[in-house]
């Protein structure tokens, strides 16, 4: 009875025989899409299909926590602490470093602090840039380039990306006025989220992560 039991619970949390587990990225996010190459990486040590599927922060987290798609890449802990039905692997998948872009050289040492007092530009999605700039003059965007374009008009004092951003990287090769802003604002890791039906092949994927690091 316990190996009908223990055999039971195995088909119904791993992925059906010929299907990929569906995860969702933010679109247009390169964070979210270097996080998505190591699962993918890490998947495949692990023996475990997956496809990404492109979606909104909001609705992407909604269909994984109703089980509709079977998880979420490259979502901080605080990100998810609202979704019951989702459960991290332990291993994080990217190290983000929110950091801040001007043409204005202003002091950031003091992190997320420094912002205040200025005009920021962020990602609509982010939960976390959105939860730590909580309060302080912003415009949300939807993406990098809009960002950069916002910010070069003189829309917002300060423009929040990823430290190693490529976008920025790839206008400041002919806009030497454009400033990266350090230290980087925080540290945060970024995890692969599945939805409980899953949850045996946590154990599987955190050691696939962990011999890829």
């Amino acid at each position: 009875m316990r190996i009908l039991a223990a055999l039971l619970c195995a088909l119904v949390s791993a992925p059906l025989r010929g299907q990929d587990l569906q995860l969702f990225v933010i679109p247009d996010t390169p964070a979210h899409m270097e996080a998505w190459k190591t699962v993918e990486a890490a998947a495949k040590r692990a023996g475990v299909r997956v496809q990404v599927r492109a979606l909104s922060s909001e609705r992407g987290m909604v269909l994984a926590n109703e089980g509709k798609l079977d998880g979420a890449v490259g979502r901080t802990m605080l990100a998810a602490s609202a979704y019951s039905q989702l459960v991290a692997v332990p291993e994080p998948v990217y190290l983000y470093a929110p950091t801040a872009y001007s043409y204005k050289k202003i002091d950031v040492s003091q992190g997320w602090k420094s912002l205040r007092g200025h005009t920021l530009c962020v990602r609509r999605g982010y939960n976390f840039t959105e939860e730590r700039t909580a309060g302080m003059p912003r415009q949300r965007l939807d993406n990098d380039a809009s960002l950069l374009r916002m910010l070069k008009a003189g829309g917002c004092d300060i423009a929040v990306m990823g430290r190693g951003n490529k976008e920025v990287r790839a206008m400041q090769e002919h806009d030497a006025d454009l400033l990266q802003l350090l230290p980087p604002l925080e540290e945060v890791p970024l995890y692969l989220f599945l939805h409980k039906r899953h949850s045996t092949l946590v154990p599987r994927l955190a050691e696939a992560l962990r011999q890829g690091r």
